[in-house]
């Protein structure tokens, strides 16, 4: 354990000055229009002492707190099936509380106002014990989920106060493409019971794609045949398992949106019958295949149906579009479609999923649009291209659907993760991609809404004077918190950032590094030198996630320097996470691996207190390149040493005191990720 200390004093973002880069433009780092507010006051989060992600809408605290310890366990009043689900799921994970104390659950017409009423609970906390009320089965459910998380992070005590909570947006949720990469019905049980327990209340379940139409087919069964599949060749998901995962959802306040991908995304269709979807004979056999689907799977119980129509140009796109909807419609389903400028035209009566990559992908989150149409947003950002610190970061400051609260048209988020690459050992998926810590960081936001003014800081982290640092340290701190108590057993490539102060170049020319690197390594000075905060930077992301960063504009043969200072408590060994590219997990784009000595492909270097240090991992593939050619690398599964935030933390000798990190970042080509991460492991 060891402490870091900001190098120098707090100040803010330096106006870059003309001419420092040698010809190479400088950008201002992004700033807010204004300043950024929390949606609720930090006092709150002090004085809690509890970890609570989503944090509640409304917290009045009291004076004391109630012993847990003393009583013994009993759920009193109205107890529905998903209650009695939550709390069952409770006493089996932990085992610790099974003496512990009463509620008393109430569902009561009165008990929040009618506005919030879908999902909201009221939650008491006093000297007479605890008492849950709400006007709906889900609001019980939820309540007993901030119940929960003050059971496990409140050490043994509950404090007196009262909660009245309600979401922010109707929509929740998060999605797994199953049609590439096939998962266990068992794994996708275990991550929606920890998904609620975020209040998480959407899976979107990416059923088919091009490797093969994963949902059992009674009406044309060659389409379940592992000859037309290329990947998980046996693996389909039969209309019982189908109902049993649905079922199993709904009993923790989660509703699954089945995806039959259509018409792209459709090679095995292709592969079985001879001709696309989009012919006349194929849209005869995709009217079989919803007929059927929708008869084995009741409305009640699956409302929504997503029908995919993107990434796709067919002659026919309107009649096709009319055509599944008004399949879909038939069968009272709602039809849902992603939304961007590669994909078929959207229907007037379906639900319109947003996403985008590439040039069009904004570092601003989705602008409100004047229209009727019913809105979902995933265009803040897939857990599958980004490094797990931004995607967090993003979710965090970014507003869903560009709004502070919902509405009838606004309905929410999903957070998309999409490994289209194979995956050999599906395990990993959940770590290579940052799920939970992303997934809390989306749970908090479109719980709590709010976030005004903030698209901007998943680029330049916020200085640590203000409000939007202390919000964000204090969300690291909730997220490591229950990391431990309720994500224990699960990946969780997140580590505190906050905290970290850097000093950092404007990009320079790759061509005068020596002389900036000998100015630097003499003097610690160098004219265009900024401050910029956070463990992990980010320079210019690859162009599929929207050239993000500080230097968006900035082409390779540029280098970056940046220096920070570490503070030990005593001489010895420390730990740190670093990375210097993010691999999409989806195409396998990236700069590849070092060789063994080295810290990156583009010929990174470390020196800490004035010495260089050379990098002391032993890389099984060392050297690997996987895009020579800028191709797209599908069927060649990522090794998990290829991920650098997969890695065991690497292990530095630091001196008692100031320790000195000089880090000189080369930028070498667009398919690598420009960014730099030193993170402090305690």
């Amino acid at each position: 354990m060891f402490m870091i200390r900001l190098l120098g004093h707090i100040i803010t973002v330096l106006i870059w000055l003309a001419g420092v880069s040698h010809g190479t433009p400088l950008e201002k780092s992004p700033t807010c229009e204004s300043a950024w507010q929390s949606p609720h006051p930090l006092a709150f989060e002090k004085q809690i002492q509890a970890s609570l992600i989503p944090f509640p809408q409304h917290i009045t605290l009291q004076q004391g707190s109630l012993n847990i310890s003393l009583q013994s366990p009993k759920l009193i009043g109205d107890i529905p099936p998903m209650l009695q689900t939550a709390w069952q799921d409770f006493i089996s994970a932990v085992t610790i509380y099974k003496d512990s104390f009463p509620v008393h659950c109430k569902l009561s017409a009165t008990a929040i106002s009618p506005d919030k009423a879908a999902e909201g609970y009221t939650l008491c906390i006093n000297s007479a014990g605890v008492y849950l009320s709400a006007v709906s089965h889900a609001g019980l459910f939820n309540g007993f989920q901030t119940l929960r998380q003050l059971i496990l992070t409140g050490n043994g005590r509950l404090p007196y106060c009262q909660i009245v909570d309600w979401p922010a947006f109707s929509h929740r949720g998060f999605m797994h493409d199953c049609g590439r990469n096939f998962r266990e019905l068992a794994r996708l049980k275990k991550e929606i019971s920890l998904a609620s327990q975020l209040k998480v209340n959407t899976f979107h379940w990416h059923l088919c794609d091009h490797p093969g139409w994963r949902v059992e087919c009674i009406c044309h069964p060659k389409l379940n045949s592992p000859k037309f599949r290329t990947r998980d060749h046996k693996n389909t998901y039969s209309y019982a398992e189908i109902r049993e995962l649905i079922e199993f959802a709904a009993k923790r306040n989660i509703r699954i949106i089945p995806e039959l991908d259509m018409p792209g995304h459709s090679d095995y269709f292709i592969r079985a019958f001879g001709f696309p979807m989009h012919s006349e004979k194929g849209m005869h056999i995709i009217g079989e295949l919803i007929d059927e689907f929708c008869r084995q799977i009741p409305k009640e119980s699956c409302p929504i149906i997503h029908f995919g129509a993107d990434e796709t140009k067919i002659p026919n796109a309107t009649e096709f579009v009319n055509f599944v909807t008004e399949k879909l419609r038939a069968h009272q389903r709602v039809p849902m479609q992603w939304s961007s400028h590669r994909d078929l035209p959207i229907s007037p009566h379906s639900i319109e999923q947003i996403w985008t990559e590439g040039p069009h992908l904004s570092t601003h989150s989705h602008s409100p649009t004047v229209n009727h149409k019913k809105i979902i947003d995933s265009s803040i950002g897939y857990t599958n291209l980004l490094a797990p610190a931004l995607i967090v970061r993003r979710y965090f400051f970014m507003r869903p659907c560009g709004v502070d609260f919902g509405d009838n048209q606004k309905l929410g988020v999903i957070q998309c993760t999409w490994p289209d690459g194979k995956v050999n050992d599906k395990s990993l998926i959940p770590g290579m991609n940052g799920l939970w810590p992303g997934m809390m960081a989306m749970a908090e936001r479109a719980w709590k809404g709010g976030g005004k003014n903030g698209d901007t800081f998943p680029i330049a982290m916020p200085p640590p004077h203000t409000e939007a640092a202390q919000a964000y340290a204090l969300f690291e701190k909730r997220m490591q918190t229950l990391r431990k108590v309720q994500f224990s057993n699960e990946p969780f490539p997140m580590w505190y950032e906050s905290g970290v102060s850097w000093q950092i170049t404007a990009p320079i020319p790759s061509a005068n590094a020596p002389q900036v690197r000998n100015q630097l390594l003499t003097t610690n000075k160098h004219p265009s030198l900024q401050s910029v905060y956070g463990a992990n930077l980010y320079f210019r992301t690859r162009s599929n996630t929207g050239n993000m960063g500080l230097f968006r504009t900035t082409p390779p043969e540029h280098t970056i320097w940046a220096m920070t200072t570490y503070h030990a408590p005593k001489a010895g060994k420390y730990r740190f996470q670093l990375g210097f590219d993010a691999p999409a997990r989806s195409n396998r784009r990236y700069s590849g691996l070092p060789q063994n000595g080295q810290w990156s492909p583009s010929g990174t270097r470390i020196w800490l207190n004035g010495k260089e240090i050379k990098n002391p991992r032993s890389y099984k593939h060392a050297g690997l390149f996987n895009q020579p050619n800028n191709e797209w690398n599908f069927d060649t599964p990522l090794h998990p040493e290829e991920i650098w935030w997969m890695l065991t933390p690497i292990e530095l000798e630091l001196i008692q005191g100031k320790n000195t990190f000089l880090i000189e970042h080369p930028y070498t080509s667009p398919q690598q990720s420009w960014e730099l991460s030193l993170i402090p492991v305690s």
